[in-house]
């Protein structure tokens, strides 16, 4: 009786703490969506620009798993 006790009330305090993460992450994006300046420094930085430029010169296939025979 008291394992199921635990494991129910383990559940409750998972399902909470996962509801209250959820707020959290939405409310962040939700700045981050409104804040123009915060969006363009995400988007931009080095890595961005270097893939970008890299795109240009590049054409980088997908990779299937099927196998195809010419």
């Amino acid at each position: 009786m008291i394992e199921i006790t635990s494991n129910a009330i383990r559940q409750q305090i998972s399902n909470i703490e996962t509801r209250r993460l959820e707020r959290e992450v939405k409310e962040i994006l939700d700045d981050f969506s409104t804040d123009e300046t915060r969006k363009i420094n995400l988007l931009k930085g080095k890595r961005v620009d270097l893939a970008e430029e890299l795109s240009k010169f590049y054409f980088i296939p997908i990779q299937s798993n099927s196998k195809s025979f010419v």
